[in-house]
């Protein structure tokens, strides 16, 4: 959605309240949906850190993935399974990721009641092996990068978001809050029935956004490979979790 993003967009409240049922999904976003979605990648950079999990599959591996997004440093760090084995620490920005073996204690949990996220704060020694961060080759950087998509230091337009192909999919809840699940835009322009190559439905979105009354994401579902497969991320608030200086200086030489 980077392309919505406006600064003629109107002022928006993140809490306007959903308004009359508007009809069944899928359908374009009414007014209050289309503000609540402009707000939604602004209130995760204005919150700062919030906690994750997530499993994605890579071929033949699967990979567990709890921790924490900072979404205004641009870092993440996390504790990443394959397949029940060894765990690993993992952290990544826009452009690298870096990996270590756990040492010491598991912080607070991450995106739900596991056994914890990774330590804090990050170990501060060497044994960090750093790389590109490749989505192209790898669904799991595909999904790390993609969590920082959903972050952005300005509202998008709700006006824009109005006129594209998003569509409002039903109500539903996480973890007891009711959310609107949005089928995200599949480009930012104004969607024209008459020249489109994409679903009036919303079918051929590769994102879906779990959004609640706050404009808060709680979950992002990422629709990754030829086969369609969905991957969702939960996200949960993470209050006095504080890591991305420790590892930008920590880490920098890894």
């Amino acid at each position: 959605m980077s392309g919505c993003s406006g600064g003629d967009s109107p002022e928006t409240s993140p809490t306007a309240s959903r308004t009359a049922d508007e009809g069944d999904g899928p359908r374009p976003l009414s007014v209050d949906e289309a503000q609540r979605l402009s707000m939604m990648r602004y209130t995760n950079y204005t919150d700062g850190v919030r906690a994750l999990r997530f499993e994605v599959t890579d071929g033949a591996r699967t990979f567990a993935v709890d921790g924490w997004a900072d979404f205004a440093a641009h870092v993440g760090y996390a504790r990443v399974s394959e397949d029940g084995g060894d765990p690993q620490l993992v952290a990544w920005t826009l452009s690298g990721i870096t990996s270590h073996a756990p040492v010491g204690p598991s912080g607070p949990s991450g995106g739900g009641d596991g056994d914890g996220g990774p330590p804090l704060p990050p170990p501060d020694d060497t044994a960090w092996t750093s790389s590109a961060l490749n989505p192209e080759q790898s669904r799991l950087h595909a999904m790390l990068a993609l969590v920082f998509q959903a972050a952005s230091d300005r509202p998008d337009n709700p006006l824009l978001l109005q006129q594209t192909d998003a569509r409002w999919l039903r109500s539903d809840e996480v973890g007891g809050v009711t959310v609107d699940v949005v089928a995200g835009p599949t480009a930012d322009r104004a969607y024209d029935p008459a020249t489109a190559t994409t679903a009036p439905d919303g079918s051929d979105a590769t994102v879906r956004y779990w959004v609640d009354d706050e404009s808060r994401l709680r979950r992002l579902e990422a629709r990754l490979g030829a086969g369609g497969d969905w991957t969702a991320v939960d996200f949960a608030d993470a209050p006095g979790v504080h890591f991305a200086g420790e590892f930008l200086e920590t880490t920098a030489s890894g």
